[in-house]
């Protein structure tokens, strides 16, 4: 559906000219619609710096968590990778992981290198009980 243009009627002269008093309504009523506008505008321009330092937060949260969810990726591929080849030496995983004693401590550390490669530490250490030193 379009919208047919409005014919704008005005008062002319003789020479079909329009006449000096429609002129000065016609700048009036524009005067008017522009300083409507203008508020209109100062309202909008409100609410968008609200929603700017809102969302400016927000990406900083999202960063946050992006460098979060970018750790564990690299811990869990580590993790696979690492579960993959014990699988192709013939080791069953499953086996061994109900042999596992409650007082060991797994660590993992993931590395990003310059080189663009992950390297990945693990670490199994025993816990310290009273008295006992950890070597």
């Amino acid at each position: 559906m379009t919208k047919t243009p409005t014919k704008t009627n005005y008062i002319a002269c003789e020479h079909d000219y329009p006449s000096y008093k429609w002129l000065l309504s016609l700048c009036s009523r524009q005067h008017t619609y522009i300083k409507k506008q203008d508020k209109v505008l100062k309202k909008l321009e409100a609410k968008l710096v609200d929603y700017h330092e809102a969302n400016t937060d927000c990406l900083e949260k999202n960063q946050v968590l992006l460098k979060d969810h970018i750790e564990i990726t690299r811990a869990y591929n580590g993790l696979h990778q690492m579960g993959k080849f014990a699988e192709e030496q013939g080791i069953d995983i499953k086996k061994h992981n109900k042999k596992l004693p409650e007082y060991h401590q797994f660590e993992q550390e993931h590395t990003l290198l310059e080189s663009g490669r992950v390297q990945h530490i693990y670490k199994m250490k025993k816990i310290k009980k009273d008295g006992e030193q950890n070597d």
